[in-house]
């Protein structure tokens, strides 16, 4: 091989390393940018202390007043990039935990039947649901021995528009949680005179959804399963029965999808659906 030739081919041979090296860079360069954007949402764990009450329509329920209605429960960022246009909603199996709770469904209103010449054991140990599709809420009405008492759930919460990473703002952001999970969870329990087993199992709480995107329009989509299970009990003459359940949260499924991909899909599965 003469010397041209070698010289040749050694100039191929730093051309090639040039590319490989140029593309190992700009890859390099695309995963620091990735990373230096990428939110990463994380879901703390809170107590929430119950009281028995035979004389409530639920034996067992939240000891404090403020915690009406929902729960707070705290979301962080531990990423660096901020997450932007949360939506987040909670999936339970009410059916059936209002079964449980020795609950029927009744087609019209508690408050409509009273008003009428219905026999008060007719609605009693009955639940209304109603669903709107306006509000995207769903209302739940329980009357119980002469009392009543509603809740209401929103199908999706979209009320936080960004958690900013917890290195540059310590502010705490918080999901809310409707109390009717927690509360029908914790009185479908076993019964609380069997302390031991109980602090022992976890009772399925359903999953939390989440939903949001970086700053480049990427989407994320997380699943936690939630747990609740008894940490603290006591009883006594004066205060009765008081105990406190902790409420776990553990990563399930994650996975991300860009609005260019997720277009195309949406695209290809309306063009199949006007055919069909």
């Amino acid at each position: 091989m003469t010397l041209q030739n070698l010289i040749a081919v050694a100039g191929l041979f730093a051309t090639v390393f040039s590319a490989v090296a140029a593309a190992f860079a700009v890859k390099q360069s695309r995963l620091q940018r990735t990373t230096l954007t990428k939110p990463q949402l994380i879901v703390a764990k809170i107590d929430i202390p119950f009281v028995r009450n035979t004389d409530e329509i639920f034996s067992m329920l939240p000891k404090d007043e403020e915690l009406e209605y929902c729960f707070n429960v705290p979301i962080k960022n531990v990423g660096l990039g901020t997450a932007l246009n949360l939506k987040y909603s909670w999936d339970f199996d009410y059916e059936k935990s209002i079964e449980n709770s020795g609950f029927s469904h009744t087609d019209t209103h508690q408050m409509v039947s009273l008003n009428s010449s219905a026999n008060i054991k007719e609605i009693n140990n009955t639940v209304y649901v109603e669903n709107h599709s306006i509000n995207k809420s769903t209302y739940f009405s329980f009357f119980k021995e002469r009392k009543y008492k509603s809740y209401t759930l929103r199908k999706a919460y979209t009320d936080i528009e960004y958690i900013i990473p917890i290195t540059q703002d310590k502010t705490q952001t918080f999901l809310k949680l409707p109390e009717i999970i927690p509360i029908l969870s914790v009185n479908n329990s076993q019964d609380l005179l069997l302390i031991t087993e109980a602090m022992l199992n976890e009772i399925n709480s359903g999953t939390l959804k989440v939903e949001y995107e970086d700053i480049s329009g990427y989407r994320f989509h997380i699943i936690f399963s939630c747990t609740i299970r008894l940490i603290k009990y006591s009883a006594n003459v004066k205060h009765g029965v008081e105990a406190v359940y902790e409420l776990n949260f553990q990563r399930v499924h994650d996975f991300s999808y860009g609005k260019k991909v997720l277009h195309k899909i949406n695209s290809k599965f309306n063009f199949f659906k006007k055919r069909v």
